[in-house]
């Protein structure tokens, strides 16, 4: 990749309110095609002559050139008076207020969420950091979109399940039996909780894969083994297991036989 041309020019900003700065690059590619990129550099002033000296000062001190620049004059900044700024405050809270009294759900969620401390990772995390920033783009802009309001809740929502199962699960650990301790095949029954595929590589080097289930036994107790049914399934089955080293309530069922939904 070659380049062509780099240079700055003068040119008017958003709105036409502020003579800016910018660069524009003509640059061969490797298949032979010419590309172009045209790049805002810096605001420069409002007046025009006063903006030429910075952008010549600027180029200067870069080291690149400076193109003649062929723009008419800015349009008027309209500066609005402290009452004005005053009274468009209270007719932006109002219209915020407005639109969180139609989406009572998404109000009470920014209410309990939306302030907690920025250093509160459990709930910023947990939560989404997508759902603080809706709830910034409300107060910049007024409103949300229907698919914002039904995101942020959803954000809310998981979250709070995830808290429940979390407590729950907790809780029905605790009461669980340990896996049993034996080198005996055993009776497994319970339900399938979640369901994954396994790749690996069979002797003669070919590829292939098998589904593995994790069962959560009617004594409490998680194993986790090979296919004996989808997720949700209730089933029972025979198969030895290996309690796991880290954790008393966990192990692995092998070679798992006489399967049976319930």
């Amino acid at each position: 990749m070659s380049q062509l041309k780099n240079t700055y020019y003068i040119g008017a900003g958003w709105g036409n309110k502020m003579y800016t700065l910018r660069q524009n690059i003509l640059f061969e590619r490797s298949d032979g095609y010419v590309s172009e990129s045209d790049t805002y550099v810096k605001n420069l002033s409002t007046d025009y002559d006063e903006a030429y000296a910075k952008a010549v000062k600027y180029a200067k001190e870069s080291n690149v050139k400076l193109e003649a620049s062929l723009i008419g004059d800015l349009d008027p900044i309209e500066r609005k008076t402290k009452k004005e700024l005053e009274k468009y405050a209270v007719e932006f809270q109002a219209e915020i207020d407005d639109f969180l009294k139609d989406n009572p759900v998404l109000a009470q969620y920014f209410e309990t969420y939306g302030n907690v401390d920025y250093e509160d990772k459990e709930v910023r995390g947990g939560i989404g950091y997508a759902f603080f920033d809706i709830k910034d783009k409300l107060y910049t802009y007024g409103k949300l979109s229907n698919k914002q309001v039904d995101f942020a809740i959803r954000l809310v929502e998981d979250f709070v399940t995830r808290k429940e199962n979390t407590k729950k699960w907790a809780e029905e650990k605790a009461n669980a039996e340990p896996v049993p301790v034996t080198d005996e095949r055993i009776q497994f029954t319970g339900e399938v909780i979640k369901t994954t595929f396994k790749d690996y590589v069979l002797p003669n080097g070919m590829q292939t894969s098998s589904q593995k289930c994790t069962v959560k036994d009617d004594r409490g107790f998680v194993v986790w083994g090979g296919d004996v049914g989808e997720k949700g399934d209730r089933v029972t089955f025979m198969a030895t297991v290996t309690v796991s080293d880290k954790d008393p309530k966990f192990g692995f069922f092998k070679r798992p036989t006489k399967i049976q939904q319930i």
